[in-house]
């Protein structure tokens, strides 16, 4: 009894209380890959994306860098870098695309789902600097898809990437 009155009253001292909103999402802590195999190590929850002005911090998910499970060979990250940002990923129904290249070029995308079917087309055109997209994703189904990007510069070779996308 004595123990429920400290708790209580230990409780009582609080004047203000702030919870977190409960919205789990799974991304990996850490992982790699060999000539073999490609692993994560341990999960952890994500219950949010934060936003303040220019930057947008998303858990997200490890993006696969060899094609072992996939057969992709022109993953986003090790072909554009941080030129491209995609995210939340994963997402409920809103994915955002911002882009920021150097030089002018031409920029378009598709949205492809697990069975290889285009679900969306984006001719973005001619860009100079940055970009930005929202594509609603409420429409489509629970699963992964694939974010195909491509950048033709006005000068020098094209690039594609493709980055993985989770829809909750």
């Amino acid at each position: 009894m004595r123990l429920i009155f400290l708790f209580i009253t230990f409780l009582s001292n609080f004047t203000e209380a702030k919870a977190q909103s409960i919205t789990p999402y799974t991304f990996n802590n850490s992982g790699g890959y060999s000539s073999s195999m490609e692993w994560s190590i341990g999960e952890s929850v994500s219950i949010a994306n934060f936003l303040t002005s220019g930057y947008s911090l998303n858990t997200g998910v490890l993006q696969p860098m060899t094609s072992i499970v996939t057969a992709i060979n022109e993953y986003g990250p090790a072909v554009f870098g941080t030129q491209i940002n995609i995210g939340p990923n994963p997402t409920t129904n809103l994915l955002h695309i911002k882009a920021r290249f150097n030089q002018a070029g031409s920029l378009s995308f598709q949205l492809i789902d697990a069975k290889s079917t285009i679900v969306f087309t984006q001719e973005a055109g001619k860009i100079f600097s940055t970009y930005e997209k929202d594509i609603l994703m409420e429409n489509y189904p629970s699963g992964i898809f694939y974010m195909k990007v491509y950048f033709k510069p006005s000068l020098g070779n094209a690039k594609t990437g493709i980055y993985k996308i989770i829809k909750l």
